[in-house]
């Protein structure tokens, strides 16, 4: 490009035609190739030529244009950041990323989903995604409003279907698409006049759907709409976006989610063209055994779960008095309360917890959150482990709950409680072995109520699990500690009887215990006891309730395998046999 003058190609879709990211790309060479030329001419001391001078504000500019749809192409995280956050685009009133969030700031999370979002682009067209994702996490407004956006503009799709639960949440997703490309300046700027243009009134515009410039159709649809043969000129759905297809109400019956299920494979699935159609499915679980974890397991999906929670803090025992002082009805400021104790004591509570998008759900805004909605729905909004009582061995309203008053009788004398603790040793050190636990319970030994006083559990190696078992030993001074002693863990046994001898803990006797049969078993022995009441938990013990509601289908059971451990030395789970009927009855 040694011209003297120079003269800008079209835009994208400038006056309707369009050019392909190769030619943008061989065009960003040729003026880098011309700026290389002009740096070489000045740095010899020759001088530019009036035209050429006048000239370069335009190159840059347009070097600026190339730069941004070239990278919007290959990074949707870039494209979502460029033109809808406020930062970029300060002018645009649909934006949905606030202002002072850069794309550095962007969590993990979400760079991951665009990632994934760029295969589907260039990579794997055809690819199938399925992802689990806890409520709050702007999921939607990353695959339903901006990403149809990246396809339209450029041209990679023909047929996109954004199908949700109801028709009224779809038509939000496409009208906020139609306005975008409508109303927003610099999209229209830098990539054209795709819709509403007086020059294309055949385009089809309503409120399910609308047709583009450069001959893309939009198209709402909601849970169990009749979408088969579905066709737009000669081409079937190339992009089927599923946003939230569930809630309590479609799936509070089998039948009904056995008819979503039906639906899915029966009228969505075949609707696609074989060589040209990605299908991407987000949502929450809302049902243990509803549509979402029925195509999570499909061998044709990247199936994936998240949860809020990506590791637990370290200091629980910190966090369980943290949630005991939001829990407390009868202050009026525990609210400011909890917050103080967290500032207090940050530094020590923070450390180990991540959470999948630290920015907006920080640990200990979570935990308000679980108290707020309550475990059961905080589970399912933000664990993605929603309870499944229909087929659960501990139904949620099997368990009663007790604070620390209610240890205290009504003169406000402690109840008379003998204290047994049990350890359940976890032998492996990496992130995916099972958790050390630890429960410590207090048997009323006038009724025989069983309360959960402490249940602690870490993924952790052995060592750092017995300096907690010790000192839990010496806060509780149990009557009986037992601790499982199955190869390995016989010496942990050892050393933690050794070292409470040497710190003077002589109140609490030790216990080697090596169970007997499948621990499944074992921890079915403990339903009757919640069924009945015996067993009493603390509502702060989260991981405990989680691993007792969801058992046979958790990852992990040591809590409860440590709690029947715990009932056992208390004689909690002995029954009454009679082995010859009385006479006369």
């Amino acid at each position: 490009m040694k011209t003297k003058t120079i003269k800008l190609p079209a835009k994208i879709n400038d006056g309707g035609t369009s050019r392909t990211i190769e030619e943008l790309r061989q065009e960003q060479a040729e003026w880098f190739s011309y700026i290389k030329d002009i740096n070489a001419k000045l740095d010899s001391g020759k001088s530019l030529s009036p035209a050429v001078a006048a000239g370069l504000p335009d190159v840059r500019s347009r070097l600026d244009y190339l730069r941004r749809v070239i990278n919007s192409h290959d990074d949707t995280l870039y494209f979502m950041y460029e033109y809808f956050s406020d930062d970029k685009n300060p002018d645009n009133e649909g934006n949905i990323i606030p202002a002072g969030v850069s794309i550095d700031d962007a969590p993990d999370f979400h760079g991951l989903l665009s990632e994934t979002l760029n295969t589907l682009t260039s990579d794997e067209i055809t690819k199938r995604v399925a992802w689990s994702v806890p409520r709050g996490h702007a999921k939607s407004a990353y695959l339903s409003n901006m990403y149809p956006v990246h396809q339209i503009v450029f041209g990679l799709r023909r047929y996109i279907i954004i199908v949700s639960e109801t028709m009224s949440m779809s038509r939000k997703f496409i009208e906020w698409v139609n306005d975008q490309l409508a109303h927003n300046k610099k999209l229209r700027e830098d990539f054209g006049e795709l819709t509403n243009n007086l020059a294309y009134k055949e385009l089809k515009d309503n409120a399910d759907s609308f047709e583009t410039v450069n001959g893309c159709l939009v198209q709402a649809s909601s849970t169990g709409s009749p979408l088969r043969g579905s066709r737009y000129k000669a081409y079937r759905p190339d992009l089927v976006i599923c946003d939230d297809l569930e809630s309590s109400k479609n799936t509070n019956t089998l039948e009904l989610r056995n008819k979503n299920e039906e639906w899915f494979n029966k009228v969505v699935m075949p609707m696609g063209d074989v060589t040209r159609t990605a299908f991407i499915y987000m949502g929450t679980l809302v049902h243990a055994t509803g549509l979402l974890p029925h195509v999570l397991k499909r061998a044709d999906f990247d199936g994936r779960m998240f949860s809020a929670i990506v590791e637990e803090p370290e200091r629980q025992d910190l966090w369980d008095r943290y949630e005991e002082i939001y829990r407390d009805q009868e202050n009026p400021d525990r609210l400011d309360d909890a917050v103080s104790f967290y500032v207090e004591n940050q530094e020590e509570m923070d450390k180990g917890a991540r959470t999948l998008w630290n920015d907006r759900f920080p640990y200990y805004k979570l935990m308000q959150e679980k108290v707020n909605i309550g475990s059961r729905a905080f589970g399912s909004e933000f664990l993605n482990k929603p309870i499944d009582d229909e087929t659960a061995v501990f139904k949620s309203h099997y368990f009663q709950y007790f604070d620390d008053k209610d240890l205290y009788d009504q003169f406000n004398r402690p109840l008379p409680l003998d204290v047994y603790g049990f350890w359940d040793i976890a032998i492996g050190k990496n992130a995916n072995s099972d958790y050390n636990a630890i429960v410590t319970l207090g048997r009323d030994r006038r009724t025989g109520v069983l309360y959960v006083l402490d249940a602690w559990a870490k993924k952790c190696p052995m060592h750092e699990a017995l300096r907690v078992a010790e000192q839990k030993v010496a806060d509780y001074g149990h009557k009986i500690f037992g601790v499982e002693t199955v190869q390995a863990q016989y010496d942990m046994f050892r050393q933690l009887r050794e070292n409470a001898t040497k710190r003077g803990l002589y109140k609490t006797r030790f216990k080697a215990v090596n169970p007997k049969g499948k621990k499944e078993d074992r921890i079915m022995q403990l339903e009757p006891l919640f069924e009945n009441g015996t067993v009493r938990l603390k509502r702060h013990q989260r991981l405990l309730i989680e691993q007792l509601q969801q058992f046979l289908s958790h990852d992990n059971d040591d809590l409860p395998d440590a709690l029947q451990g715990a009932v056992e030395l208390g004689g909690g789970s002995r029954r009454r046999t009679f082995y010859k009927k009385p006479v006369g009855l």
